[in-house]
């Protein structure tokens, strides 16, 4: 996974003058967001499935993989890139999402 906060944040709200100050507006909000509730950004990791695991069957004892499901596919891409999106205009660094990642279990 790559963090390109700036991609991230302006491929949503496009790059034009009025799109690039409602985007500055938005990533303010979430930045103070941030700081004021320490818990939001685990939260939003966790919350995301950023780390989840693939889903598996049991066969026999044994995990094997699980049947693809397209809805559960596109649910969860959305709910990643929701949370992606939050997390950039938060302004989460690729070096802070690894430390979170290292400091607790998010799955």
């Amino acid at each position: 996974m790559i963090l390109d906060r700036l991609s991230m944040v302006l491929s949503r709200f496009g790059t034009t003058a009025h799109a690039r100050a409602a985007a500055a507006e938005h990533a303010a909000i979430w930045r103070d967001a941030a700081r004021k509730v320490p818990g939001l950004v685990p939260d939003l990791i966790r919350q995301g499935g950023l780390c989840a695991a693939e889903p598996v069957k049991m066969t026999g004892g044994a995990p094997s993989v699980a049947p693809l499901d397209p809805y559960r596919l596109a649910y969860e891409a959305g709910r990643r890139d929701l949370a992606l999106q939050l997390l950039a205009a938060a302004g989460l660094t690729v070096t802070q999402m690894s430390e979170l990642l290292e400091e607790q279990d998010y799955v």
